[in-house]
């Protein structure tokens, strides 16, 4: 066959890439083109995610190429009926396997179910031996296969929420024991246990910007940012009311909401003077090209080009989105809370959440059993004989009037004291008080050396961008008798 002959051979370069129907290969391979860092082809067969390869060591990349429309071959792989191919598919060691003949959709709540902890438990790192069987993890799973690891790394970190009591813990698995770019890509949930003796251990991780030891730079992909700060204001000695005032009014707290603050919700650096100050044209921007915004690159270029195409400038600007670098949009911040937790008196826990603990339950009972509502208290008795001078008290009786009528006039002077309302959550912190644990729910929790505890929660309310709550806790006396 000539040269003139094969170049008017239409050949369809697409007619051996995998159709858009096959589950069982294009979800895998997706998967693995996104997150798996790119790597120069290999002929070495056991390292090439495909069918094994008919070339041996001796051949050449020209003995084994055939033309697309080549006939009577029978050596190229076909496509069964169903229109799948094998060509790039999984390892001949899991090609069969009935996991991979599911969607991709299927095979991720598999995955869920699996490496997900039971009941949404946070995952204490490091961890005792046998915690696995605690949070319900399965993770053998990844030790699998490769493709397996591939599909199921990201949700390992992503469904699941860390928490640290060590800043070099933090590190330490971000930087040496886990996967760093699955790690670092993929951990969007955070908890940090701090105590009120360590803030000075992790104020340098919060605040230094050592790309290699802090906090922004081991998670950049944060969304949720929790922070339970073990508080000892608390002070048995003083009512509650008291202590509601001074356990939120700590230095040290302060400074934990205050570099969080700075790392992730610090003002822009201030812009430079405009041109326009130093005698130059307006349009002169200041500015670099690949830090505008479109608004900004689209009034750099209509100073540039006045008159120009409206086709042509959006031209521009779409290639102004592709070649700007992707650091200079700025990532959203994640959503930090912080928790300030007190240990207190079960009398004190008992006080301050009688409502939820006590007369709610009581009631919702009653409601429950049909039990109607106690009746209202009987109205007081009237007064009788005024000015009539009847009985022994007659003459003192007589008086009466006039003293009742100077007590009536007298009571609106004296301030009134207005009834403290229950925080709303997400709205402008002012201070917590009794009320605000009365709506809350008493949760019980167990803690294998200390037995059971009784934890109660306020509402989450806004301090300058920093959501903040407070905790209460106390040991269970029933269970201690036990």
């Amino acid at each position: 066959m000539s040269s003139s002959q094969l170049s008017a051979v239409s050949m369809d370069p697409y007619q051996w890439r995998e159709s858009v129907l096959s589950t069982r290969s294009l979800s895998y391979l997706s998967t693995a083109d996104a997150l798996a860092p790119p790597t120069h082809t290999s002929r070495n067969p056991s390292n090439a995610y495909g069918r094994r390869s008919t070339m041996d060591s001796e051949s050449n990349y020209g003995d084994d190429l055939e033309m697309a429309d080549a006939e009577g071959d029978t050596s190229l792989p076909r496509r069964d009926e169903t229109g799948l191919s094998d060509v790039h598919e999984l390892p001949e060691s899991v090609a069969q396997c009935p996991l991979f003949t599911l969607p991709r959709e299927i095979r991720d709540r598999i995955y869920t179910f699996c490496l997900t902890a039971a009941e949404n438990l946070p995952i204490e790192w490091p961890h005792l031996p046998l915690a696995n069987l605690r949070y319900g993890l399965q993770p053998q799973l990844l030790r699998t296969c490769k493709p397996i690891y591939t599909e199921t790394g990201p949700l390992l970190y992503t469904l699941n929420t860390l928490t640290f009591h060590h800043p070099s813990d933090a590190n330490m698995l971000v930087r040496a024991l886990a996967n760093p770019t699955l790690s670092r890509q993929h951990i969007t949930n955070l908890s940090l246990h701090i105590k009120h003796t360590d803030t000075r251990l992790w104020m340098p991780y919060f605040t230094t910007t050592d790309p290699y030891r802090s906090l922004k730079a081991d998670f950049p992909s944060l969304r949720d940012l929790g922070i339970r700060y073990r508080s000892n204001k608390w002070n048995h000695s003083l009512s509650p009311d008291a202590n509601l005032k001074n356990c939120l009014d700590d230095t040290r707290l302060d400074e934990i909401i205050d570099s969080l603050r700075g790392i992730y919700f610090s003002p822009p650096p201030p812009q430079p003077p405009s041109s326009s100050t130093r005698g130059e044209p307006e349009h002169e921007c200041v500015k670099p090209l690949n830090e505008m915004n479109e608004w900004e690159f689209m009034r750099f270029v209509d100073a540039r080009r006045p008159g120009e195409d409206m086709a042509f400038k959006r031209q521009l600007l779409e290639l102004h989105k592709a070649h700007a670098p992707q650091a200079c949009a700025r990532p959203d911040p994640p959503r930090v809370k912080v928790i300030c937790a007190c240990r207190v008196h079960s009398a004190h826990f008992n006080l301050l959440t009688s409502t939820s603990e006590g007369s709610l339950q009581q009631s919702a009972q009653q409601q429950q059993h049909g039990v109607p509502p106690p009746p209202p208290p009987p109205p007081p008795p009237p007064h009788h004989g005024h000015g009539h001078g009847h009985g022994p008290l007659g003459p003192i009786a007589a008086l009466l009037p006039n003293l009742t009528a100077g007590a009536t006039i007298s009571a609106p002077e004296s301030p009134v004291a207005a009834s403290p309302t229950a925080v709303k959550e997400g709205e402008v912190f002012r201070g917590f008080t009794a009320v605000d644990f009365r709506a809350a729910n008493v949760r019980k929790l167990h803690d294998p050396d200390l037995g059971s505890a009784k934890v109660a929660r306020t509402v989450f309310a806004e301090r300058k961008r920093v959501l903040l709550g407070l905790e209460i806790h106390c040991l269970d006396s029933a269970s201690r008798r036990e």
